[in-house]
């Protein structure tokens, strides 16, 4: 019944702490075998089994090459650079669990990525390869224009620590801005008072990268990603205002001179 104190509570604070190493423990929230198939309030029920809060997690994806057992996920945060909640995960997060095993009921949670303003609103994803994973911001239109900049894509090496941003910082590799839609939804949204839904930007969503395996090979965590090569594809949805789905395509040789630098998108 207390939210600044649930919010600002040590265990957030822990949570949201570099090199913290936080045991697990799976808590069956709703079982329809026992519990039937009545609508229910999961979220009432977490509160009452007294699962772990999270800062809004979206969306997460297991390491390709660890056998389902270290997966990441994010949290996209308060989406506001005024949040209250910084140190204790109010500009999101990317959180690292490991397992023994993808059956196990236990584990370990640590922080891989503590969000700031410039890196926030952290939403969908997708492992590049079997180090690197990319992140895509989903930050609104308030934390756009207090920041005075649109999302971005980033790529994190999971062996690196970002715990020190002087010495590590993610690697942007796509900057989105506004198509025409989204110019004319920006606008409207400025200046409507009856409650206007759109955002003004092209978020960034559905980034796929994938060689077309439908069968239990092809789960994504099952192989290690090999953009542009042996048919993996690399795909992005530019979500609000005109809802293109791009390819991102490597560099022609001519254009590379022999560089094999180009089969990475750059800044």
């Amino acid at each position: 019944g207390n939210a600044d104190a649930d919010i600002l509570s040590q265990d957030m604070k822990n949570m949201h702490t570099y090199g913290m190493r936080l045991q697990t423990r799976w808590i069956t929230i709703h079982d329809t075998t026992v519990d039937g198939n009545s609508a229910f309030d999961a979220n009432a029920l977490a509160k009452i089994k007294l699962a772990t809060p999270f800062k809004r997690p979206e969306n997460g994806v297991f390491r390709p090459g660890s056998r389902f057992t270290e997966f990441y996920f994010d949290e996209t945060g308060d989406t506001n650079t005024q949040t209250e909640a910084g140190d204790y995960g109010g500009f999101g997060a990317i959180m690292k669990l490991t397992q023994r095993s993808p059956s196990a009921d236990t584990g370990v949670l640590s922080l891989f990525y503590k969000g700031d303003a410039a890196h926030s609103g952290l939403d969908n994803v997708a492992f590049w390869d079997e180090n690197r994973i990319v992140f895509a911001e989903d930050a609104g239109d308030s934390m756009h224009t207090q920041r005075n900049a649109l999302d971005s894509m980033y790529m994190f090496d999971v062996r690196t620590n970002y715990a020190d941003p002087s010495a590590a910082v993610p690697l942007r590799i796509l900057a989105q801005g506004r198509d025409a839609s989204a110019t004319l939804d920006s606008g409207i949204g400025a200046t409507d008072g009856n409650g206007f839904q759109n955002d003004g930007d092209n978020e960034i969503t559905g980034l796929h990268i994938s060689d077309g395996d439908p069968g239990i090979g092809g789960i994504l965590g099952a192989k290690k990603p090999e953009p542009f090569k042996e048919g993996w594809r690399v795909f992005y949805t530019q979500q609000h205002g005109d809802n293109t789905t791009f390819e991102i395509l490597p560099r022609s040789q001519s254009e590379r001179g022999g560089d094999r630098s180009g089969e990475h998108p750059r800044d």
